[in-house]
């Protein structure tokens, strides 16, 4: 679904965790409720390949670990 709307303006206002600079588009889109957690970014680089990196986490039992999950996001966004 975030292919379809990354050339929305509005999907570039927060690059999320992903480095603007290192990409030729970024476009984010997060969300959150209790037991759950979403970050889904788009990306294109420069030589026009484009990667979708979609984290969600659910867990109605307990507390989510929201810094390991942003850190696993980072990751994989680091490693492209």
């Amino acid at each position: 679904m975030v292919e379809r709307l990354q050339h929305l303006d509005l999907m570039t206002i927060n690059a999320g965790l992903a480095t603007k600079e290192k990409w030729q588009r970024v476009a984010y889109k997060g969300g959150s409720e209790p037991g759950v957690l979403n970050l889904t970014t788009f990306l294109i680089d420069e030589e026009g390949n484009q990667y979708t990196v979609v984290v969600t986490v659910n867990n109605a039992k307990k507390a989510l670990d929201e810094a390991k999950i942003m850190e696993t996001h980072q990751a994989m966004l680091t490693y492209l």
